[in-house]
């Protein structure tokens, strides 16, 4: 006799999930702790009675959103002329996500100068660099 509980998570951003069943018979509470961030969790609770199995209730819960720990991948420049280029790049992969995308920050910087662009919405993954000084070294994070 005890129970058992079956939890199943899959971050939000991927369509397949992870299976794990933990199983306990003290009344101790049960605490996940290796959840993803961002992840969506079906939980069933069941009672082991001999060898006999029964549904005792089932939930879900959303796990919390954190920033990103990974950077958006392959960064391109293009487009690149005397006083302009163009940045662009993949979206951060799934498993550095940790939440949904709202936005990147794009800084550049010479030897005299440095902004920071603020580009709103996941789908924008490009920009142009503007009035740049020509024959000039420019780092872009």
């Amino acid at each position: 006799n005890g129970y058992s509980i079956t939890r199943q998570c899959r971050r939000l951003c991927e369509e397949q999930s992870d299976n794990i069943t933990e199983g306990t018979s003290s009344s101790s509470p049960l605490v996940f702790s290796d959840v993803n961030p961002d992840s969506y969790c079906t939980i069933s609770l069941n009672g082991l009675y001999g060898d006999d199995v029964h549904a005792l209730a089932n939930g879900f819960t959303t796990t919390l959103s954190t920033e990103p720990t990974s950077p958006p991948e392959n960064i391109i420049f293009s487009a690149i002329e005397t006083t302009v280029m163009t940045v662009s790049w993949d979206e951060v992969p799934c498993s550095g996500r940790n939440g949904p995308i709202t936005g990147y920050l794009l800084y550049y910087t010479n030897t005299t100068f440095s902004d920071t662009i603020n580009i709103t919405g996941r789908e924008n993954r490009s920009y142009t660099l503007t009035e740049l000084i020509p024959y000039t070294n420019y780092t872009v994070i």
